[in-house]
């Protein structure tokens, strides 16, 4: 509980800094945490193999926390009818580093608009949403200098968020 109190009142600070030096593997457990019971209750199969070391990137750790937070939720929401609920988030690092939600889902019925500010498909019950989720995670990664993608594979949505490896240079820069 401590630990999620913790996340909670990260989440409430906002942080504003976006040249830091993050810890991915930190973030994404955090995202994970805060989310594990929203997964559990929809019944969705999660796979995930945790990170064994620090991989650092460029970016502010609530923030991009943030952004897997919506991810998981959104995958989760758009799984609820469907036969199959599982849930791949797979880190692949290179120059950039590179996290990757797929679900099993529907899939993404427009996948030009998904980042368009008050475009959503949640329309009604409990999961009804604004429309700005994706958006904000956008902006997000862009401040980082980084990327989001969103598009279908067979079988469901693809999310893609690619961020800057933390270097010294970037942080003499």
């Amino acid at each position: 509980m401590a630990r999620i109190i913790q996340n909670l009142r990260a989440f409430a600070r906002q942080d504003q800094q976006t040249d830091d030096r993050v810890d991915l593997r930190r973030a994404l457990e955090s995202a994970l945490e805060l989310t594990r019971a929203h997964v559990q209750e929809a019944g969705v199969e999660l796979v995930h193999a945790p990170l064994e070391a620090p991989t650092w990137v460029r970016g502010g750790e609530v923030r991009l926390g943030q952004v897997f937070v919506n991810l998981i939720t959104n995958a989760v929401d758009a799984m609820a009818d469907a036969p199959e609920k599982r849930l791949e988030i797979l880190v692949l690092e290179a120059d950039e580093v590179t996290v990757s939600f797929r679900d099993t889902g529907p899939g993404i019925e427009m996948p030009d608009k998904v980042f368009d500010p008050f475009y959503t498909t949640k329309t009604q019950g409990p999961s009804a949403g604004m429309g700005l989720g994706l958006s904000i995670s956008y902006g997000i990664v862009q401040s980082f200098g980084g990327q989001i993608r969103g598009s279908n594979y067979q079988g469901g949505a693809l999310f893609t968020v690619t961020l800057e490896r933390h270097t010294q240079d970037v942080a003499t820069a």
